[in-house]
């Protein structure tokens, strides 16, 4: 990673989602107030993803809008979502980091609302509000569908903080929904190898060093529809869990966080007793 001033990289990890990839890209080139830069990565997709990718790129209006700071890498066989993300963060040039999923969306102006929203507060990560859509980014997913995953945002206020909301689950739903400075992209790390939580856990690392920002206006669209990856992996999602919330207690038991406001029982002093009791979670520490 070398930095840019005041560039933005979009990690975009791509495995056949050909009929969303378009959709996806064209919402970062409409992105406004902010110098941007595209790192797509597929993962060996076995449908015409690869092509769809180049052809947008040849397309003049679209890749003007990056000046030049285009890149398509192809993975030769299938790495996971983790490796693809780290080998597009390796790859990026700006100072400002996000990732988006192929078969997701940014909202117009999200960049620069996240941007800065952490200039402001002095912060280095920020997530929004999702907003959720169906397989044809038309009408809402039934509430069946998108129930389960809007609850995890809907009570982030009754959390004495946001990092508690965090650690108390995945509020910021999906790893296309952070954004942050890197710097502290570059003192978390990598995405581990986990196949459910590798997102969650990357949350959590970044817990540990900076409080992160929420902002409640909805600037990310999540696409549910048959081929989700949550839904092939729930079944991984107890085990993992256990590993992500093992090693975020590691960091924070005996005061060693460096985010001030991370949850922990020397900073949070019955506060902290009193969440962990709520959620379940002794059994991790």
């Amino acid at each position: 990673m070398n930095g840019a001033g005041e560039l933005v990289t979009v990690v975009v990890p791509s495995f056949e989602h050909a009929a969303h990839l378009e959709h996806a890209l064209r919402s970062v080139a409409e992105q406004d107030g902010v110098s941007l830069e595209l790192v797509v990565v597929d993962d060996a997709s076995r449908d015409d993803s690869v092509a769809r990718a180049e052809r947008l790129f040849d397309d003049a209006g679209f890749a003007d809008r990056f000046e030049g700071r285009l890149r398509l890498i192809v993975h030769e066989s299938n790495l996971g979502a983790h490796a693809a993300i780290n080998r597009g963060l390796r790859e990026a040039t700006g100072d400002w980091l996000t990732v988006l999923n192929s078969d997701d969306a940014f909202v117009p102006g999200r960049l620069r609302a996240l941007r800065d929203a952490l200039r402001e507060r002095r912060a280095e990560l920020a997530f929004s509000r999702v907003d959720y859509v169906d397989e044809h980014a038309g009408a809402s997913p039934s509430a069946r569908e998108s129930f389960r995953l809007r609850r995890h945002q809907d009570g982030v206020e009754r959390f004495p903080s946001v990092g508690f909301a965090c650690m108390a689950g995945n509020v910021a739903i999906t790893s296309g929904n952070l954004f942050m400075t890197r710097a502290l992209c570059e003192a978390v790390g990598e995405f581990d190898a986990l196949r459910y939580c590798h997102d969650w856990d990357f949350l959590l690392r970044a817990v540990t060093l900076s409080e992160p920002v929420f902002l409640r206006r909805p600037l990310y669209r999540y696409r549910i529809h048959g081929a989700n990856s949550y839904r092939a992996l729930e079944g991984v999602a107890e085990a993992e869990t256990e590993v992500v919330l093992r090693r975020f207690f590691s960091g924070v038991r005996g005061g060693r966080a460096k985010n001030p406001l991370a949850p922990g029982p020397d900073r949070w002093p019955g506060v902290f007793e009193y969440w962990m009791d709520r959620q379940g979670f002794w059994r991790y520490w």
